[in-house]
């Protein structure tokens, strides 16, 4: 062939190719999209916007006729709707649930981080493990394993430390996020591990290598989130996958910190099967899914799925690092919004302190040992109404997680009328809805905990689709209960203590910024200063003598109205 011909016949190829990638446009034009450009889409939006992501989305969310719009990428590689619409979100989580799967979008970024695991499964094995999953969470023997863990991780990690921030010389401050995070993961570790290391705290020189151990896994599963979600932002994976096979960039970084993952989950592994398999070794997740796994003589599905020692042992390491990967982050995330908007809300912070001292006896800071002795304190933090709605309320506004996304394996039309092609992502942003007036009325930029109480003060949930915080349907959250025991209690024993002042005074109306990762993260932490209480007791304090040491009460004039403020 003439050499000369080659460069029309390129342009032609091109142009064939885009025509084949735009053409579907022509069929869904009542979609509503705010960057129908069919070359650049909406690349350039995207870039001057990124720094504040989530309000841009919110923005067009709230423009759009349905709370949906049709979004567009460069020449068409990336196509999807995302939307608003408690209607459409129990479509996508419930109503036709089969035809919206993790997909490619998702699996394929995070396949080197979670593998086989819950979050990224689809089909038979996702359905098993989520048998296994409900069954471990509804037990009450992981109830009981979980709280002794909390109140431990409380009494000997996360309170000493705060004790001694708030003694120390020139009240240094120190960044709530990361000590949150901290706890939050020492915590979830032991839950699925049942091993009892500590990134937050040293307890002697014995604990030396473990320390540095876990510090190592800490720190590369943060590397191993941040880059494989980065990679959901490349308009197509030629280019990440590339960095990947030559071994640069961002991808050198993942590759290492897989490497200290695999080192340190597989190590627990090898730990747990010398253990053995007694009754005390079962109460933690890896040990659980082992037993499941291993049940091959009876029969077990699962277990036939994974037959070589080392395929099941692949697969444990992806159930346990996706279980650390959903309490890692997400209830310190919850944690760290929550203290700020306390702070934001002297109101509300005085009511959630003379709750919780009214309510709180001795949980997580006794000295009583004795796991028969109310040991998760459930009935306790139960009571605490005014704490859980104010804890809903702060994920209403800064869910830990902001945008859910599916594919859809064949094509659809939402209630609302918009079309999706088979293969489109579509998301749900729970950020947006979370201030969407027509949902929550025109106060829905307020911190006001009271729209969760009934008459009696009691908290009143409404449709999951409404509140997709814990999703819903068949992948609703399965440690929902679990998440808000483990947040009243940290609140209801830290707020009792300290005080929490923020090195910036909060404000409703300046929030901080977010950084654009899995989970809804300050840019920059949170640095705080932490004060112990100055006896002080309050007459209801006086009337219901709690056994909890109570110090003196918020720095603020209460009031009797909730003050006007929006984010």
């Amino acid at each position: 062939m003439d050499a000369a011909a080659l460069p029309p016949l390129l342009a032609l190829a091109v142009a064939v190719l885009l025509l084949v990638r735009l053409w579907p446009r022509a069929t869904t034009r009542r979609n509503h999209c705010p960057y129908p450009n069919p070359v650049l889409g909406n690349v350039v939006p995207l870039l001057r916007n990124f720094h504040r992501f989530l309000d841009w989305a919110t923005d067009m969310l709230a423009a759009a006729p349905a709370n949906t719009i049709e979004v567009r990428g460069a020449l068409g590689l990336c196509s999807g709707v995302a939307n608003a619409d408690p209607a459409v979100v129990d479509h996508l989580l419930r109503g036709n649930f089969p035809n919206y799967v993790k997909g490619a979008r998702f699996a394929a970024p995070f396949a080197d981080l979670l593998g086989s695991g819950l979050f990224l499964a689809d089909g038979r094995l996702w359905s098993l493990q989520r048998k296994l999953a409900s069954y471990s969470f509804a037990s009450r023997s992981l109830r009981r394993f979980s709280a002794r863990v909390l109140r431990a991780h409380l009494r000997r990690r996360l309170l000493p430390f705060l004790a001694d921030a708030a003694d120390s010389s020139g009240q240094q401050p120190v960044d709530l996020q990361d000590v949150l995070r901290r706890f939050t993961f020492d915590n979830i570790c032991d839950v699925a591990f049942g091993v009892d290391s500590s990134t937050l705290l040293l307890q002697d020189a014995a604990g030396d290598a473990r320390r540095h151990d876990a510090d190592a896994f800490f720190r590369a599963f943060d590397d191993a989130v941040q880059v494989s979600f980065a990679r959901m932002f490349h308009p197509t994976t030629v280019v990440w996958k590339a960095m990947r096979l030559a071994g640069v960039g961002s991808e050198r970084r993942l590759r290492d910190a897989i490497r200290v993952i695999d080192d340190y989950v597989m190590a627990m592994i090898a730990e747990s099967e010398e253990r053995g398999r007694g009754d005390e070794q079962h109460q933690n997740l890896l040990s659980r899914f082992a037993a499941a796994v291993e049940e091959e003589e009876q029969g077990s599905e699962l277990g036939a799925m994974f037959r070589s020692p080392h395929a099941k042992r692949r697969f444990l390491r992806d159930v346990v690092v996706s279980f650390v990967l959903a309490g890692k982050d997400s209830t310190s995330t919850a944690l760290t919004w929550f203290f700020w908007l306390l702070a934001a809300n002297p109101r509300c912070e005085r009511r959630v302190y003379e709750e919780a001292s009214r309510h709180s006896r001795g949980h997580g800071h006794g000295d009583d040992d004795d796991d028969d002795h109310d040991v998760d304190g459930y009935d306790e933090l139960k009571g605490m109404h005014y704490l859980h709605a104010a804890i809903t309320e702060a994920m209403r506004l800064y869910p830990p997680v902001p945008i859910n996304t599916r594919v859809a394996a064949a094509g659809d039309v939402l209630p609302d009328g918009t079309a999706v092609r088979a293969g489109w992502f579509s998301d749900y942003c729970a950020y947006a809805m979370g201030r969407m007036p027509r949902l929550w009325g025109d106060d829905c930029r307020e911190f006001r905990p009271e729209r969760w109480l009934d008459g009696r003060g009691e908290c009143v949930a409404v449709d999951a689709a409404r509140y997709p915080v814990f999703h819903a349907g068949p992948r609703a959250c399965l440690g929902r209960e679990m998440a808000y025991v483990q947040m009243k209690a940290v609140v209801a024993a830290v707020v009792t203590r300290f005080a929490v002042e923020p090195v910036q005074p909060a404000s409703m109306e300046a929030p901080p910024p977010y950084e654009m990762t899995a989970t809804l993260r300050m840019k920059a932490g949170l640095p705080v200063r932490i004060r112990r209480r100055r006896p002080c007791p309050t007459p209801t304090e006086t009337a219901h003598q709690p056994t909890l040491t109570v110090t003196a009460p918020i720095i603020g004039t209460p009031s009797n109205q909730a003050p006007k403020s929006r984010v």
